[in-house]
């Protein structure tokens, strides 16, 4: 799975017990009508992931969903999800020149291959006077010009 949007808070690493199991968060703000702050963590090796991010930098987050269940000692059952990352790619966005003339940016000219839509075989048409089977097909020629 992967998110986009932008840095707000890395936090530094923390070791945990003995055998010095180490974890770092981030906070990306998602880019959408109703922003979302999404807490991603990063674990052992990929704590280095987060070294070179700054604040305020557009990013695309590879991530694992992980989720577990927690018995209380009261024998109350919880369960909790870890959003867990792996890999992270800064967003690169095009410069948009921008028109003084009429005080306004201008979207950006990229060139883009696009794909021919699918080959689509074209339904027959319907004469005046000709009727279809349920199938869509018309009716085999015949000598007389019964319509049923």
């Amino acid at each position: 799975m992967e998110i986009q949007g932008r840095v707000k808070e890395i936090f530094p690493l923390e070791v945990i017990g003995n055998n010095g199991f180490q974890k770092r968060d981030l906070v990306i703000t998602t880019e959408e009508q109703y922003p979302n702050d999404i807490s991603i963590q990063f674990t052992q090796g990929r704590c280095a992931l987060l070294d070179n991010l700054q604040k305020g930098q557009l990013v695309k987050v590879h991530f694992n969903l992980k989720g577990r269940e927690w018995i209380s000692p009261q024998g109350e059952v919880k369960y909790f999800n870890t959003v867990e990352g792996w890999k992270i790619d800064l967003v690169q966005m095009q410069q948009v020149p921008y028109n003084s003339s009429q005080g306004q940016f201008v979207p950006a000219q990229t060139q883009t291959q696009a794909t021919p839509p699918p080959m689509q075989q074209q339904a027959p048409q319907a004469q005046q006077g000709e009727f279809f089977n349920f199938f869509g097909n018309a009716p085999a020629q015949s000598d007389d010009n019964i319509p049923f």
